[in-house]
């Protein structure tokens, strides 16, 4: 039963990296990095596919960067951070600053990948 949990939870998380990689303001490499931790704990085939695909390719270099030395770069934490407060801004001027609880919602992903960049140690 577990490793069909594990499966849906990869699943979700690589279809979140790959809307990530797409999508401006949606992180790719923490879902990359839940997606790769899944598939590890159920599906030998599903990373190998996962590693090949070149959409992530960056991505998956920074995660497993971070994997192997729990360090984000200087230049990753600067682009998440402005990407996260420009979904803020662009939410808030999209909906014309008439829908607070969604742009609180936005605000409060962006806040928390912020305190993500701030916690996790710069690469030198």
């Amino acid at each position: 039963m577990s490793r069909l949990v594990y499966f849906v939870i990869g699943n979700i998380a690589t279809a979140l990296a790959i809307a990530g990689a797409i999508l401006p303001g949606l992180p790719t490499t923490p879902f990359l990095l839940i997606a790769l931790w899944a598939f590890a704990r159920s599906s030998d085939r599903l990373l190998v596919w996962l590693e090949r695909l070149p959409l992530l390719r960056e991505a998956l270099v920074e995660a497993r960067r971070f994997e192997e030395r729990r360090t984000i770069r200087r230049e990753v934490k600067v682009l998440a951070i402005a990407m996260a407060w420009g979904s803020v801004l662009i939410t808030g001027v999209a909906s014309s600053f008439s829908h607070p609880i969604l742009l609180g919602i936005v605000a409060a992903a962006a806040l928390g990948g912020t305190f993500a960049m701030w916690w996790f140690p710069t690469e030198t």
